[in-house]
């Protein structure tokens, strides 16, 4: 008997510690869930300065990507103005989309964009991001 209640603590302390059931292969986006299904501009001005714009799905929300800590994070801005031919966003700063041309005025000047996916284009992001950090010495 007191064996057969060793065997069966073993079994209970043992398996479970050598269970791996997550899947490894499962890879989490490091964009935000809001912009599922929304849409990317890749905007560059004729002197090749870059921004990266997310818009969600329903457009009442823009996320301008920021090279932060290494990382590549979004500041979120919220829809100040909807018209037929523009979207403008709001922060610290307006952000104008021309709906039509897809020019992009910030206050850091103009830019021409092309729509990218959203993954898309945050990997360009990354790209760009890496780019920035290579220079460095440390």
């Amino acid at each position: 008997m007191r064996l057969l209640l060793s065997i069966i603590s073993i079994f209970v302390i043992v398996l479970p510690v050598s269970a791996d059931t997550t899947n490894r292969a499962l890879q989490v986006s490091p964009v935000p869930g809001l912009f599922v299904g929304g849409v990317g501009l890749l905007c560059k001005t004729s002197e090749n300065n870059v921004a990266f714009v997310l818009l969600t799905k329903d457009r009442e929300t823009a996320g301008s990507a920021t090279f932060e800590d290494d990382d590549v994070t979004y500041d979120m801005m919220s829809l100040k103005e909807k018209t037929p031919d523009f979207y403008t966003y709001s922060d610290n700063v307006d952000l104008i989309i021309n709906r039509k041309s897809l020019s992009l005025e910030t206050g850091s000047g103009s830019y021409s964009c092309e729509i990218q996916k959203i993954s898309d284009l945050h990997r360009a992001a990354e790209r760009n991001l890496k780019m920035l950090l290579s220079e460095n010495k440390i």
